[in-house]
């Protein structure tokens, strides 16, 4: 809780200082449109009865809070142990969920005759965290697949994707705040209105999300990857899909502390090697920040298949992108 308070502090000061070529495209395969979009199929899951909580606190003043929980998007080879990540918070301040039971359920999104499938449950510590670690029998197929993290005291839940992959899977890179946002503090702006119960939508650059959508259609796996602070996973994730992104993975830093500079380039480089490491073939990023571009480079990203856009477009050798409804007139269809 304290480390809440600390980062609130943090984020309010920053906000009072700052208010004052074309490459060569080796495209995947094609992919449909009603693939590439956000579906949690709310409609097809039957939830179960609530059970209401253990704890006498939890179910009589915490659950009456709203509710601030994250599923935290994972890629791993096929061969990699299977885990599920998730934490669960209610109210302005976070408090955690402690002691309570989650189930854990599964959609296929790779075959087109799925169904939810329940994995197993996993009671919250006391950080009001799970970590379920699927079982060699229930292991996951190759593919993508939609997890469901279902608080079994009041119906409450969040939504993660896990991608197991079996051969190497082209992914694009976006990051989200100055790069699909239009500067780098429409997040901290977002979250401060949420803290007063407001309802704040960031501001995306025009045509931002056409061209995420051109990479997504052309089969491409879409991967956001943003320094924003792990307890704003669940937020990012319901802008990207209220704003009509198509879906993709998500990655928030998971650290207690606010990152700058050279550690988010440090932490954006150190992800991008891990998905390489699992089997993800990085072909493409866009960014708008100098820890961007080394972060990319650092990955193996070839600079004529970084784009950046603002003050730092066309640095270290990256392609310039001086507006979205321009470059995606130079995408090749």
């Amino acid at each position: 809780m304290i480390k809440r308070y600390q980062q609130l502090i943090y984020i309010t000061i920053i906000c009072g200082i700052l208010i004052v070529i074309v490459p060569n495209y080796t495209a995947a395969h094609e992919a449909t449109p009603e693939t590439i979009d956000f579906d949690f199929k709310q409609e097809q899951f039957i939830a179960p009865l609530t059970t209401g909580f253990s704890s006498a606190y939890t179910q009589n003043i915490l659950k009456t809070h709203t509710p601030h929980h994250n599923g935290y998007d994972v890629i791993l080879d096929r061969n990699a142990t299977q885990y599920i990540d998730g934490k669960f918070q209610y109210g302005d301040f976070r408090k955690d969920l402690e002691g309570e039971w989650i189930s854990i359920y599964t959609w296929d999104l790779s075959t087109p005759h799925s169904k939810w499938k329940r994995l197993g449950r996993e009671k919250t510590d006391k950080d009001g965290r799970i970590h379920y670690r699927i079982s060699e029998e229930n292991k996951l197929g190759p593919g993508l697949h939609l997890i469901k993290l279902y608080v079994e005291g009041d119906g409450t839940e969040a939504n993660m994707y896990m991608q197991i992959l079996n051969h190497n899977k082209k992914f694009v890179i976006f990051d989200i705040d100055g790069t699909l946002t239009i500067n780098d503090w429409e997040n901290i702006r977002s979250y401060l209105d949420e803290f007063v119960n407001g309802a704040y939508n960031p501001k995306m650059y025009e045509g931002a999300k056409e061209v995420v959508k051109y990479y997504a259609n052309k089969g491409y796996e879409i991967q956001y990857l943003t320094a924003r602070p792990y307890w704003l996973s669940g937020q990012t994730q319901k802008w990207l899909q209220k704003n009509g992104f198509p879906r993709g993975h998500l990655q928030a830093y998971s650290g207690s502390d606010i990152l700058f500079g050279t550690k988010v380039a440090a932490y954006k480089s150190q992800y991008l090697q891990c998905m390489i490491s699992q089997g993800a073939q990085l072909d493409y990023a866009y960014g708008n920040a100098i820890t961007d571009i080394d972060a990319y480079f650092s990955a193996g990203i070839t600079s004529n298949h970084v784009f950046i856009i603002g003050p730092y477009a066309g640095l270290k050798g990256s392609i310039p992108i001086r507006n979205y409804p321009d470059h995606f007139r130079t995408l090749p269809y």
